[in-house]
């Protein structure tokens, strides 16, 4: 046992005094910093040290140099001509030479532009802008959560469809937003401090305000950016893929947002926040990985020949497609344009040199001599030569994903005439990529060191600038649809700054082109937004699955079909009562005199009324030529009297030619007379019998005028017996107070009641005038809406009519929007009602169709060419124009399938709601709900 004590001594002598092995070497300085080593950091390489917010300037990595973030409104380019985009580009050319050259350090200009696919800020954004009477409400929040289900398919990756009718590719929502910084690199030193006399952020702010006035000039609104706008672009660009949030760099900015202006911490590094996950590259492949996906940079080498106006943002036919060059381009693309503001001087001696050193008979030498001689001409004619860098930023999910995107990238450089340095050849790549990121470029390096920048022509980067694009609308998200890059196109009529005169509207479009649902999925919107009182005049029932939808949502209905076994009326002159109570009649003025001949002549004080078959009628004086005119005044008699010669006539035309303005005297006096003995007998309301008398019992009338009257009262008798007795010649009373009131015609919309349906709509107008004009002190718009107009609205008497009933509503609150399959049913004489209405929704407008609208409708050829771009493709979309004093906008409608599902109407989705209803057991409503499931899945 003595060896096992001696081992246990030794053991535990080893651990009292440790000794190190052999092998051990003796910790160094060097080993230990060895230990903390790590690679470079890629946030030392980015530029931004400080937002300053007092004087909106980023502070540059240099703690001196300062630089500005501009948010440009691109310019709405859709069948616009060759000459507006020259002009435009010319506008642009001057804005860009406008900025101060300078010999060092030269001021530099960058534009960025990408298609951002989130488009849950919309939203909030609808959410925001709704009607506190609105907001918060159980039908707005459930239509807001179907609007935010549908934008989410629309911004999914690979798009919502695939448009091969137009663009030929992916339809994919988002918004092409375009950026662009000013920044110069100042030394630090007195004497640059002391010739120019003002801080960089002044001299900054100065040349930023010159040149944002030089945009406007030229038509392109810009705006400039703070500080959390650039952090919240940088953050989704450097932080892809994010492992904590699984993916969702939303959900990771919504924990990391951007932490304000102010009370930072000691050290704080603007660039420092941007990224969250460790970057690595791949100097051999030229990569840079950010949260595990490849991103590389593509530089431009030069121009294969001159670029075309707009080449990267305005739409041109290629075959039979029709698209803009970056609709092309993979998602997340990003185009990088550098322009340096090089002093002209140093740029013409560069020049010289070239001259002088082009000696020789040789072709090359000679050539070089003549090409230096037309730039110094071309710079002589202000058209300034700046060196220019082009480059885009890829990213892929995968290595194999990349450079398929490269490739394609390739391709459509190339067929446009831009030459793109290859892979393989780009020996610059991870510098590049940083290089090319906002106030990063240094005009130095790029000429001394990277030599990537080409000398361009100004009016060539003109042409190239990313500021040509599609409209976007007024951004009041009223109406919501899209262009046809999938961008958000919002504009709003009953928004003040929107409408220049008034929120009427005319929705036209041929049978097929998606009216009833595009009108359903305006209701909607409207109704999520401003909670309006809404009446619904339509043939056909096409919205009655809209008014269960809206019931079923806490939206309060009245739904009425004029039908013989429905209790209805709707008496004309229920309001005749109200001409006694004026301190003037409009007929006081009126005289009758005999002639010579017995014949009844009017006197001179009529003034210049209307004949009944003028095409292009005047129904009174004054205010009537200006539909919108503020001192409008409701001429009841007048619209009582176009009532009555609409049942006289039976709405005959050759009927109505018969009708003399001294008949109409007649037909005045006759309404005036029933309104007093009405009054006398003690009722409440003047029937259409009472007028029938008054024409058969008017005092003091010649053999024949008298003969004429009872001539007239025969018939207005067939007004007071039968279906139309029925409908208008009992007492009415008003309908409930509602927020919808939907009226189907029913009957009335068949052939041979056209008199009657005509009548039935000017009794519909005068009760919803006496609502409008009974609740005109609330803040609640109201919206009347007919449908089928070219079957309701056709007669020449009733455009009259309307504008009278219609021209006061503005300062009512009250907005006028008729739907129609065409204008071919309309006659010449409701010109001035379609003129009225300032919004023309003009959806799929087929050749004879737009030379209809011509008939009433001033248009230009770009408009026409508009009108005549527009297409649908079935189950997908529906395009349109809509039309207005001041703007053409081509929009393409996608509403969400429960627009669409509520809108169909046709025998086989009738069946196919029927079939659902059977096999489930559930209601017609429920099945609606199953069909617009369908529809989603159909588009995935």
């Amino acid at each position: 046992m003595a060896w096992f004590r001696s081992l246990l001594t030794r053991q535990h002598g080893d651990s009292a005094h440790p000794q190190r092995r052999a092998t051990d070497k003796p910790p160094t300085e060097r080993r230990i910093r060895q230990q903390y080593e790590r690679p470079t950091s890629f946030t030392n390489l980015l530029p931004w040290l400080e937002y300053l917010s007092a004087t909106q300037c980023f502070l540059l990595d240099d703690g001196y140099s300062v630089g500005a973030l501009f948010r440009i409104a691109t310019v709405d380019s859709d069948a616009r001509s060759e000459v507006f985009l020259s002009e435009l580009r010319d506008k642009l050319q001057t804005a860009l030479i406008s900025l101060p050259e300078e010999l060092e350090n030269p001021w530099i200009v960058q534009l960025f532009v990408q298609d951002e696919p989130n488009l849950a800020y919309l939203v909030d954004q609808i959410r925001q802008y709704a009607q506190p009477r609105a907001r918060g409400s159980r039908f707005s929040e459930s239509y807001f959560k179907v609007l935010e289900d549908h934008l989410a398919a629309i911004s999914r990756s690979g798009g919502l469809f695939e448009d091969q009718l137009v663009t030929g590719g992916p339809w994919r929502g988002q918004r092409r937003t375009v950026r662009a910084t000013l920044y110069r690199r100042r030394k630090v030193s007195q004497q640059a401090y002391d010739y120019y006399h003002i801080s960089p952020e002044d001299e900054l702010n100065d040349v930023a305000g010159k040149f944002s006035t030089a945009l406007l000039t030229a038509g392109i609104k810009s705006s400039r950016c703070n500080g959390q706008e650039l952090y919240e672009w940088l953050f989704r660009w450097l932080n892809p893929n994010p492992v904590m949030t699984d993916g969702d760099t939303e959900a990771l900015l919504k924990q990391a947002p951007y932490p304000g202006d102010s009370d930072m911490p000691f050290g704080h590094d603007f660039a420092e926040c941007l990224m969250l996950g460790m970057p690595h590259s791949d100097a051999q492949r030229g990569l840079w990985w950010f949260d595990g996906l490849p991103h590389k940079v593509i530089t431009v080498q030069a121009l294969r020949n001159i670029p075309a106006i707009g080449l990267f943002g305005a739409e041109r036919q290629v075959g039979e497609h029709r698209f803009a060059l970056f609709d092309r381009m993979s998602e997340n693309t990003v185009l990088s344009m550098t322009i340096t503001v090089k002093a002209q001087d140093a740029v013409r001696n560069h020049l010289a040199q070239v001259q002088h050193g082009a000696v020789g008979d040789y072709p090359e030498a000679k050539l070089a001599a003549r090409d230096a001689d037309k730039a110094q001409m071309e710079i002589a004619r202000h058209n300034k030569l700046f060196p220019v860098q082009l480059a885009f930023y890829v990213r892929g999910d995968s290595e194999a994903a990349l450079h398929q995107h490269i490739n394609q990238l390739h391709s459509l450089l190339l067929a446009n005439g831009l030459q793109p340095i290859r892979e393989a050849d780009d020996l610059l790549a991870l510098d590049s990529y940083r290089r090319n990121l906002p106030m990063a470029y240094c005009a130095t390096h790029d000429q001394c060191e990277a030599r990537r920048s080409r000398l361009m022509f100004s009016k060539q980067a003109a042409n190239l600038a990313p500021v040509y694009g599609r409209s976007t609308g007024t951004g009041h998200p009223g109406f919501v649809f899209f262009n046809r890059g999938a961008e958000p196109l919002l504009f709003d009529p009953l928004h003040s700054e929107d409408r220049k005169k008034n929120g009427h509207a005319l929705i036209i479009g041929p049978t097929g082109a998606g009216k009833s649902a595009t009108l359903v999925y305006l209701i909607l919107q409207m109704m999520a937004i401003y909670r309006p009182r809404i009446f619904i005049i339509e043939a056909g029932n096409s919205f009655g699955l809209l008014g269960q939808y809206l019931q079923a949502h806490g939206v309060s209905l009245n739904q009425v079909t004029l039908a013989p076994n429905v209790d209805v009326s709707l008496p004309p002159f229920s309001d005749a009562l109200k001409l006694l109570d004026q301190s003037l009649h409009p007929a006081d003025d009126l005289a009758l005199h005999e002639n010579a001949d017995g014949c009844v002549e009017l006197s001179d004080e009529i003034g210049d009324e209307e004949e009944g078959n003028d095409d292009d009628q005047k129904v009174d004086s004054g205010s009537e030529d200006d539909p919108d005119s503020d001192d409008a005044v409701r001429d009841l008699l007048g619209e009582m009297e176009i009532a009555s010669r609409i049942m006289i006539t039976g709405g005959d035309a050759r009927e109505d030619e018969r009708m003399t303005r001294a008949d109409r005297l007649l037909i005045r006096h006759a309404i005036l007379l029933a309104a007093k003995t009405v009054f006398e007998a003690g009722r409440e309301q003047v029937l259409t019998q009472d007028v029938v008398d008054g024409l058969r019992n008017l005092p003091g009338l010649s053999a024949q005028r008298q003969e004429r009257a009872v001539e007239m009262a025969d018939g207005m008798s067939l007004f007071c017996t039968g279906l139309a007795g029925h409908f208008f010649n009992r007492p009415g009373s008003r309908w409930p107070a509602v927020d919808v009131t939907i009226v189907d015609m029913g009957i009335l919309a068949r052939e041979g009641y056209e008199d009657q349906l005509t009548v039935a709509y000017i009794g519909l107008m005068n009760h919803i005038h006496d609502r409008v004009e009974r609740q005109q002190n609330d803040d609640r718009p109201t919206l009347v809406i007919t449908d089928e107009g070219h079957i309701i609205t056709t007669n020449p008497l009733l455009s009259p009519y309307v504008i009278k009933i219609v021209k006061m509503w503005r300062k009512l609150g009250a907005w006028f929007w008729i739907a129609t399959q065409n204008l071919e049913d309309f006659p010449q004489a409701s010109k001035r009602m379609l003129n009225m209405l300032e919004w023309w929704l003009c959806l799929v407008m087929p050749k004879e169709e737009v030379e209809q609208i011509s008939r009433f409708k001033d248009l230009s050829a770009e408009q026409k060419a508009l009108l005549l771009a527009t297409r649908k493709s079935p189950k997908q979309y529906t395009e349109g124009v809509v039309l207005t004093d001041e703007r053409a906008l081509l929009f393409r409608n996608v509403p969400p399938p429960l627009a669409l599902a509520l809108a169909m109407t046709e025998k086989d989705e009738k069946a196919r709601r029927h079939q659902i209803m059977q096999e489930r057991g559930c209601t017609e409503l429920e099945a609606v709900n199953v069909v617009a499931e369908e529809l989603s899945r159909l588009r995935r």
